[in-house]
């Protein structure tokens, strides 16, 4: 109250509620010097007026580097839904998406979009225990043990660089002070005894219309982590999806992705087992040893900056967004399938790559709702990961959702001068970036299933990745490497395989003339790297073991065998090849096949099915030539041996390897009995009639798991 100058008294009030209101959520009445509130309650009230804006300016700018910018909430419809089909990205429609408790989830409402939320998980009924406090005895310095993991697992040797300046090209990482070891995951799920049984189904469906009446549970924070392994169930049927991009987009991955339903990272009594932060920093040094360098979408820096500053794994929800936190699992899911191949895990300690893909999956739903830049790093990441799936080839349906949204985005255009003015020269970097790794890894989908691409590369304006400091040049010049080779390989399928080539009516001469271009160019593509790489293995000789191919000029030998196996194999712009180009043919794929056995030997062959498709392609193509006796009987049966080793070597859950590698078994059985006999007629006979069956058993086996690497219709 105040007194004016006539000596009346005057009640004053403020325009806005005060800090003790707001945070309680209370009606403020917001008289000074202090409203009814906090004068009954005894404590200070403190006005602090209107909370500060963002200007148009700086909320143009936070989208442009891929911020989420809220918006106002809106309230939940109980009894209908919005009919308005608004394509608003912060409008979220609580549709089919991933559920913290398994895997995607349907539900019918609107729900706000939560960026700082680990996951979305309405309609879930779930009652979770706090995490148990960890010893005190195990706490150890989070940067120490990404330092010893570095030294132990890198290049390093003597004169070796700093493992941590290496990995993080010479920046400082934020300085840490006793950060603890990671604490038990001890999750728990317990189903609500009057839940409906759906609720406990791992894809919980929910009907949209009798789920519309339904009140939304309000939730804590702290109950995103689990105790216990959720229950699972068969999926119900969905009433309808809501005609939106997120929406279609976590409906197409649900249906094609198989991996990270489930953990079997647990012990008897159901929990989460116990994982030390030196192997957490392991799987993530893992990642940008090998996997980075081919897609260079992440700011390595920053995110390991951002890594050393966690604590506790197992609160991740309740610090970071959940982007990040996907991103974070998802890379050490990776980075874990690339210590396995390189032999260099345990074990028991081989069952955490599905457990960290089943984590980063409790937050794909929200991730996708964002549609931004950050959508697409996850989705790249996912990608990768789904490479390692035998049960699908889901990574095609996974780089058209992210070729898409790049397009979308404007991703695949330069920026215009006045768009790098609101950018600085990281940001507008960065996002380059982010468009090269999605179309290296779109591309190389594409070809490696004979398969046209998302986009064509004359529609692509936008400039080639760049380094930002003198430590990036050595790994953009493995990335620029990675999208010249892609180049490449789509454009040998645009000029020699597309449909369209057979339609163009070209005369000899000018097929000829396709092929020697072609090949001119992969020659040059070649010569140049392997001289590149030549180099720098004589001046940054380190010694020891290495878990990357990036610096093999074996591997490079490997991917030229097979780019020229793909220039004259027979083709729709070539369909029957001359015997000259058959006998080159041949021996193309006998050097892909010594190349890939060696890596393999070495530890250095990814074990997905981009290196399954391409052994096969290269075994088809020997089929081809052995028909047409146009390759060498005693090489081509040690190649084909090392070719079953490697099939066999998938193991038993890549159903579709092993049957491939019994019929190439029985091709070289055949081939060493024609061998031993000096080339007699009859064995000859034999040869031709046993090649002629392997390839009908052959193309059957291709036909039932859906693949479509054969390009012969007859073997003749």
């Amino acid at each position: 109250m105040e007194v004016d100058a006539n000596s009346n008294v005057v009640e004053r009030y403020e325009a806005y509620s005060c800090s003790r209101c707001r945070r309680l959520k209370k009606r403020c009445t917001k008289e000074w010097p202090s409203c009814k509130n906090c004068s009954k309650a005894g404590e200070e009230c403190v006005y602090p007026g209107r909370a500060p804006r963002r200007t148009i300016e700086e909320l143009r700018q936070a989208r442009l580097r891929g911020e989420a910018v809220g918006s106002k909430r809106r309230k939940v419809e109980k009894k209908s839904f919005d009919s308005s089909g608004s394509d608003s990205i912060s409008n979220t429609y609580a549709s089919p998406g991933f559920s913290d408790n398994g895997y995607l989830q349907s539900e019918g409402v609107d729900q706000p979009q939560q960026s700082e939320s680990a996951s979305l998980r309405k309609g879930v009924d779930v009652v979770s225990a706090s995490p148990a406090k960890e010893d005190s005895a195990e706490h150890i310095d989070g940067v120490s043990s990404l330092v010893w993991v570095l030294s132990a697992m890198g290049d390093g040797g003597n004169g070796s660089p700093s493992p941590l300046s290496s990995m993080t090209n010479g920046a400082t990482l934020s300085p840490l002070h006793t950060i603890p070891s990671i604490a038990n995951f001890n999750f728990s799920t317990n189903s609500n005894s009057n839940s409906n049984s759906n609720t406990k189904g791992y894809f919980t469906q929910l009907s949209m219309s009798s789920y519309a009446n339904r009140e939304p549970k309000k939730e804590n924070k702290a109950q995103l982590q689990y105790n216990q392994a959720p229950v699972y169930s068969e999926p119900s049927e969905v009433d309808s999806i809501p005609v939106r991009a997120s929406n279609i987009q976590i409906e197409a991955v649900k249906g094609i992705y198989k991996g990270g339903r489930t953990t079997p990272w647990l012990s008897e009594d159901h929990k989460f087992k116990h994982i030390e932060r030196s192997l957490y920093d392991r799987f993530i040094a893992a990642y940008f040893k090998h996997n980075h360098k081919s897609f260079y979408m992440m700011d390595k820096v920053a995110f390991l900056n951002r890594v050393s500053t966690i604590r506790d794994f197992s609160t991740l929800g309740e610090e970071y967004e959940d982007t990040f936190v996907f991103q974070l699992y998802m890379t050490m899911a990776i980075g874990s399938t690339t210590l396995q191949r390189a032999g260099l895990l345990k074990p028991e300690e081989e069952d955490l790559t599905e457990h960290f893909s089943y984590i980063a999956m409790q937050n794909f739903r929200s991730v996708v709702h964002h549609q931004n830049i950050e959508t697409i790093k996850c989705l790249i990441l996912l990608g990768i990961f789904a490479l390692f799936e035998p049960k699908g080839v889901s990574s095609w349906t996974i780089s058209g959702i992210i070729m898409r949204l790049c397009i979308g985005l404007g991703f695949s255009r330069a920026l215009s001068n006045e768009k790098l003015k609101r950018l600085s020269p990281v940001d507008a970097e960065l996002r380059y970036r982010v468009f090269w790794s999605a179309y290296c890894f779109e591309r190389l989908v594409s070809t490696s299933l004979g398969r046209l691409s998302a986009i064509d590369d004359d529609e692509i304006t936008t400039p080639l990745p760049t380094p930002l400091n003198d430590e990036e040049k050595e790994d953009i010049e493995v990335s620029n490497m990675m999208i010249s080779l892609r180049r490449t390989s789509g454009r040998i399928y645009k000029k020699v395989h597309s449909c369209s080539v057979g339609r163009k009516n070209h005369t000899v001469e000018e097929k000829n003339a396709i092929i020697d271009s072609l090949r001119k160019e992969i020659d040059e593509i070649y010569n140049k790297e392997r001289a590149k790489l030549q180099q720098k293995n004589a001046n940054n000789w380190r010694g020891g073991n290495t878990i990357s191919f990036h610096s093999s000029d074996i591997w490079l030998a490997m991917r030229y065998a097979q780019l020229l196996i793909m220039l004259y194999r027979p083709s729709a712009l070539i369909p029957k090849p001359p015997m000259d180009s058959l006998t080159l043919l041949g021996e193309f794929c006998l050097k892909a096949l010594k190349h890939t056995y060696t890596l393999y030997k070495k530890k250095l062959l990814p074990l997905n099915w981009i290196t399954l498709f391409r052994t096969l392609t290269i075994c088809n193509t020997i089929l081809y030539c052995l028909c047409h006796w146009s390759i060498d009987l005693v090489e081509s049966k040690i190649e084909i041996q090392q070719c079953v080793e490697i099939l066999k070597h998938f193991g038993e859950k890549w159903v579709f390897a092993m049957k491939c590698a019994d019929v190439f078994q029985s091709i070289s059985n055949t081939i060493l009995e024609v061998s031993l006999s000096s080339g007699q007629l009859p064995n000859m006979d034999e040869l031709t009639k046993e090649l002629f069956g392997a390839s009908d058993e052959y193309q059957e086996i291709l036909y039932e798991n859906n693949v479509d690497v054969s390009w012969i219709d007859k073997m003749i």
